[in-house]
């Protein structure tokens, strides 16, 4: 078994004259015969004995056009490494009416990341390299694999070339079972080769209906499709679509999987597989696809490392089926998946969660990302129910860059309502000031996605960047975040934006309200933007009894720092030998004495207090009572 390096990927190349029209026998010369049934159970006992699964051996001995050949490969396994995975294939020329045009392609990651796609995604056969893949129609998968297989037909400009020079470049292959109302059937998939299989197919004339159930191994429709082109091609009184139907039969030298290693199932190892080839070199997909691929290998190596963020009451599971779009069921609202996102994709720089996002990225890349890239895959994964199109663009690139704000990196979600999280958020303030607390960070985080995905826009990135009045959107929420009344502010955009309300404006000095409020006026961004001016440095302008406690609080932590700095200096005066005069000299002050088991005792009893509401809120919850 030998390993090989990672080569370039080149797209096929493009020929127009007619000059580059290749001979189809020269092409021809691959083909083979159909084999008599001895000769296919030889190429399966072969794959058997280089330990494959009977259902891959048979699949294998079906696709090849030359059985000797399949068995000089199965005698030499190679391996490749990409990444953290690695994988054992084989060498041999599969006829293209055994490869299916894959249904779990990457260019559709951005539809499946959207659930616009109406089909699933791939599945795994245990620690075996064969992919599953379910669906309760035929039908149905025919129809949705239809519009993208014309798509590709009708705009890559591939196409053309396959069909005068047929497949130059080989591509890789991985066997998948096809699960669907007409039963099982297991056929190789075009990992990486979705455009040349559904080029050569056009030249061959055969459907994805045909290549999935029609042309089933040992058919007679099978069996005189072979036949026809072995005659075509050693002849040269052929029509142009029999000709160019011998140059579509072959791919030659494809790469099959047969085997595997990775800290993942198979087919997220394929999936992160198919992305590394498209990206290193990267790839002309669009935007959307690009960071939903770097998005997914990033939560799938945060979960792999036992990094990913799993809030209460969630799995780590779960959190991973919510932010690579496989589970579009979870119950989520919007806002609250764009706080798991921001939390998860968007951490702290010196964490070892960043480390494992950017070590995915480069995996895929090859080249390490920028700080902000974390936020542009945060901010992609929390919109993905818009649609890709010009208005996601300005969306992604507005939310982007509010949640570059250094205070919402690694914010947690804890699934409180918003008006609970106000009244923590602004006991924050008043102890931390200007250093945002969980509760403001989540509140803000919340916030922001209805600024952005909201009935009106409030947040948009200024053209020009923060220069002159400009006020990028990162600069609005640090703003909003250091006052009560933008902290306020916030939570009645979170509680309309929940409700698909317009965003209201509060009043001077009024509380937010789940619901229409009389004469309020409709936020607009020119108006966000003069809010949080004029929320800048204005603090906390109506104090609760929590809050004014909490302020106490604040203050008397800080005046026992200051003793104990003054009992430290009192320890560094020392006599002219250098000895701590308090050692030798001693002190004893009653009043100081008395006063210190005073405050010994009031904050004994403060912490029983704590405990006992600790308790008492321990037995409600266990009790079912609201909380």
């Amino acid at each position: 078994m030998s390993h090989v390096p990672t080569p370039a990927v080149e797209p096929q190349r493009s020929f127009n004259s007619e000059s580059d029209v290749v001979d189809h026998r020269r092409i021809g010369q691959r083909l083979r015969p159909p084999a008599s049934q001895a000769v296919i159970d030889k190429s399966v006992t072969a794959g058997i004995t280089a330990g494959l699964s009977q259902e891959l051996a048979e699949t294998l001995a079906a696709a090849a056009a030359d059985q000797q050949q399949l068995r000089r490969a199965l005698h030499s396994p190679k391996v490749q490494r990409f990444g953290s995975e690695e994988f054992t294939y084989i060498e041999f020329d599969v006829v293209t009416w055994r490869i299916l045009p894959s249904p779990d392609n990457i260019r559709f990651e951005d539809a499946h990341a959207r659930g616009t796609i109406g089909m699933p995604r791939f599945g795994a056969v245990g620690e075996q390299a064969l992919l599953t893949f379910e669906m309760d129609s035929a039908d149905k998968l025919i129809d949705a694999m239809a519009p993208r297989i014309t798509d590709m037909e009708e705009n890559n400009p591939h196409v053309a070339s396959i069909l005068d020079r047929g497949i130059e470049t080989p591509g890789w292959l991985s066997a998948v079972r096809v699960i669907t109302d007409l039963g099982a059937v297991t056929r190789l998939e075009s990992t990486d080769g979705f455009g040349r299989t559904v080029a050569s197919h056009k030249g061959l004339g055969v459907t994805f209906k045909d290549v999935a159930w029609n042309l089933r191994p040992g058919s007679r429709r099978a069996t005189n499709l072979l036949r026809d082109l072995v005659e075509w091609a050693g002849s040269d009184m052929v029509s142009d679509e029999q000709a160019g139907a011998v140059r579509c039969s072959i791919m030659p030298n494809a790469r099959v999987i047969i085997g595997f290693s990775a800290p993942r199932g198979f087919d997220r190892a394929r999936r992160r597989f198919v992305a590394h080839l498209h990206m290193a070199p990267p790839m002309n997909f669009s935007t959307a696809t690009t960071l939903n691929a770097k998005a997914n290998a990033a939560v799938d190596n945060l979960y792999e490392r036992g990094l990913l963020p799993v809030p209460s009451g969630m799995t780590a599971e779960g959190v991973r089926d919510v932010l690579d779009g496989s589970d579009r069921q979870h119950g989520l609202l919007p806002d609250q998946v764009a706080v798991l996102a921001c939390g998860a994709l968007n951490p702290h720089p010196n964490k070892r969660q960043a480390r494992a996002v950017n070590e995915a990225i480069v995996d895929l890349t090859g080249a390490k990302p920028r700080l902000e890239e974390r936020t542009q895959l945060a901010a992609e994964v929390a919109l993905r129910r818009f649609p890709a199109d010009k208005r996601l663009t300005a969306l992604r690139s507005s939310l982007d860059r509010a949640w570059r704000w250094s205070a919402l990196r690694g914010v947690e979600l804890t699934f409180r309502e918003p008006l609970d999280l106000l009244a923590e958020a602004r006991r924050e303030l008043v102890q931390a000031g200007d250093a945002a607390g969980p509760a403001t960070a989540e509140l803000a985080t919340l916030a922001s996605y209805h600024l952005v995905a909201g009935r009106t826009q409030l947040l948009i990135r200024s053209e020009f960047g923060p220069r002159g009045s400009n006020i990028e959107p990162q600069q609005i929420m640090r703003q909003m975040a250091k006052s009560d009344v933008g902290l306020r502010q916030l939570c009645q955009i979170t509680l309309d934006g929940r409700a698909g309300r317009d965003p209201q404006e509060l009043a001077k000095g009024t509380m937010p309200q789940d619901k229409r409020i009389a004469d309020a006026k409709i936020l607009s961004p020119e108006r966000m933007r003069e809010v949080a001016d004029l929320s800048d440095g204005e603090g906390i302008t109506r104090l609760t009894p929590e809050d004014r406690f909490a302020a106490a609080l604040k203050e008397f932590g800080g005046r026992l720092d200051d003793l104990h700095d003054a009992a430290r200096a009192v320890g560094k005066v020392t006599g002219e030998d250098g000895v701590a005069l308090v050692d030798t000299l001693g002190f004893n002050n009653s009043n100081v004495r008395d006063t210190l088991v005073e405050i010994t005792d009031l904050v004994s009893e403060w912490r029983g207090a704590r405990r006992r509401a600790d308790r008492m809120r321990a037995d409600l919850d266990e009790s079912g009572d609201a909380r």
